[in-house]
């Protein structure tokens, strides 16, 4: 049964299928937390009142596609035999001690370890679907590539199937679909693809006897999928794989791909899908998940259709935007972050001291404190609730990614500019969400959590205004501030005003001159690595 030179072996993870409990968690976790693209937003064509999301790269190209069926409050289900019991993705190789600092940032538990010679993260998703992030060697300088994109999932490295045996499994995999087998690791065998450069050409088999079979459920896997290039070679692999005694469902159109499946011997759920006709064909690639794409026949649907699919984004910061004036710095962006009792409005006269163009994004805190707004939770004065600052520095770098793309303002130029509170959340984020600003202006902050690892900070310039006089900010926390600061590789500059805790003119004086000098833009980024507090 070993494929003609007119049916090629398969080439390739197509996409993985897998299950999950809520909508909404799974779309944040994907895009703001792994950094993936919401490529189609669909329904289930078999149930269309649940979604059928699409995650990828930009495109959605074959081997970047991880899928969800996410049926609302669905109980838990268990990998086993029989099923895949983990998805693996590729990061470059020097990005690894991010992703790890990253996920625990999110107080996600991680494990590593070193697989055939590559380092591995693994960790589960909201609803415990184990994944996994395979360093590998990457072909680009990371100094060519946006500070953003440097670390981001590449694709697809492999999936791994949990079976009881491997024999007739193992004679699909090569005889039947072209895999080549390679040496193993103790009960883990790998199985290469026909292109070596496609994302997701590896495929892994654990063989545990006493794994138990798994139980369907969220955080599974419902199916894999894999390459072919038309649909005149899925139907010349239907027929080869009847002939091998495999029970081969007839071709389904599922609009951006035509797909075929079948299980594999040891019951894993097999689909060989077609790269054409691709996420395009209903969208604009600058538009792609923007829609709900429902299939014609669900059309009648909309309406009842759209009432009941849950919403995918959270509640939105309450904000302004104010453009760029035509003269302003190239993409230059100036986040205002306001002291407690305080809008979105209070700082924007103040930019436009400091800088009279740069477009401006200024967000509300959603915390209320005696009906003030700020951005975290304190227990005291100047004690803080360290889980509810994580908490709210991830969800407003989540909002400042978002935003960034609806305004079309580069990441990379983002600027923080805060007083007192907002100044205290500025400082969060820089050390758990380092990649969202390039630089920071501080009006009388203080060291916000306590840091085990530090990212490292050498391309972030910080300003730090102090009021000799102020009887609010610890003199030796915003110390502690700036020797952390400074030992993540920050360079910090500090300037003792005449002041107590209220913002005056010296203040903005010093920010003004500050960023006039250039300071606060990005250099050229390097790979993040690990440092002890202090």
């Amino acid at each position: 049964m070993k494929p003609s030179n007119d049916n090629p072996p398969i080439s390739g993870i197509h996409h993985i299928t897998a299950v999950a409990a809520s909508a909404a968690d799974n779309y944040r976790f994907y895009t703001r937390v792994l950094g993936l693209r919401l490529v189609k937003k669909t329904v289930n064509f078999d149930d269309p009142f649940t979604y059928h999301l699409y995650y990828g790269d930009e495109t959605g190209r074959p081997g970047t596609i991880l899928t969800f069926f996410p049926w609302e409050k669905l109980p838990q289900g268990k990998p086993g035999t029989g099923m895949v019991s983990a998805i693996a993705f590729s990061v470059p190789r020097f990005s690894v001690d991010y992703w790890t600092q990253r996920l625990e940032g999110y107080d996600i538990a991680v494990a590593t370890e070193s697989r055939f010679g590559e380092p591995v993260i693994r960790f589960t998703d909201p609803h415990g679907l184990p994944l996994e992030l395979v360093g590998t060697p990457s072909s680009d300088d990371p100094s060519e590539r946006a500070p953003e994109s440097q670390m981001a999932i590449i694709g697809f490295h492999s999936a791994t199937l949990l079976l009881d045996r491997i024999d007739a499994t193992e004679k699909v995999l090569v005889d039947g679909m072209g895999m080549t087998p390679g040496q193993p690791e103790g009960s883990r065998y790998r199985f290469a693809m026909h292109d070596a450069n496609a994302p997701g050409h590896l495929l892994d088999v654990i063989v545990d006897p006493s794994a138990g079979r798994g139980r369907s459920g969220g955080g599974t896997v419902h199916h894999i999928a894999f390459r072919t290039r038309d649909s005149r070679e899925q139907q010349a692999w239907r027929q080869r794989l009847q002939r091998h005694g495999l029970s081969v469902t007839g071709v389904r159109d599922r609009t951006y791909f035509q797909s075929i499946y079948f299980n594999e011997p040891g019951g894993v759920l097999f689909e060989i899908a077609t790269d054409p006709p691709g996420f395009g064909v209903d969208e604009d690639r600058r538009d792609l998940g923007t829609a709900l794409k429902l299939p014609a026949r669900h059309e009648p649907l909309r309406g009842r259709i759209e009432k009941q699919l849950p919403p995918l984004e959270l509640p939105d910061f309450r904000h302004l935007y104010v453009p760029a004036e035509p003269s302003g710095t190239e993409g230059e962006t100036i986040v205002a972050l306001h002291g407690t009792g305080g809008s979105e409005h209070d700082l924007i006269p103040v930019v436009r001291q400091v800088n009279p163009s740069a477009a401006i994004i200024s967000p509300r805190g959603k915390v209320l404190e005696n009906g003030m707004p700020r951005f975290f939770r304190r227990l005291a004065e100047g004690v803080f609730d360290e889980n509810d600052v994580r908490h709210n520095a991830h969800d407003l770098s989540d909002f400042l990614t978002v935003a960034s793309r609806r305004y079309g303002r580069p990441g990379e130029n983002f600027i923080a500019l805060g007083y007192s509170n907002g100044a205290n959340i500025a400082a969060a984020i820089l050390f758990l969400r380092p990649e969202v600003f390039s630089g920071a202006i501080l009006f009388r902050p203080m060291m916000p959590l306590k840091m085990g690892q530090l990212p490292d900070l050498t391309c972030r310039s910080i300003l730090i205004t102090t009021g000799r006089f102020d009887r609010v900010i610890p003199w030796a926390e915003t110390q502690r501030l700036v020797r952390t600061l400074k030992k993540a590789g920050a360079s910090v500059e500090v300037i003792d005003t005449d002041a107590g805790h209220e913002l005056t003119s010296a203040d903005v004086e010093a920010a003004r001159a500050w960023l006039a000098k250039g300071l606060g833009r990005t250099c050229a980024a390097t790979p993040l690595r690990e440092k002890e507090a202090a």
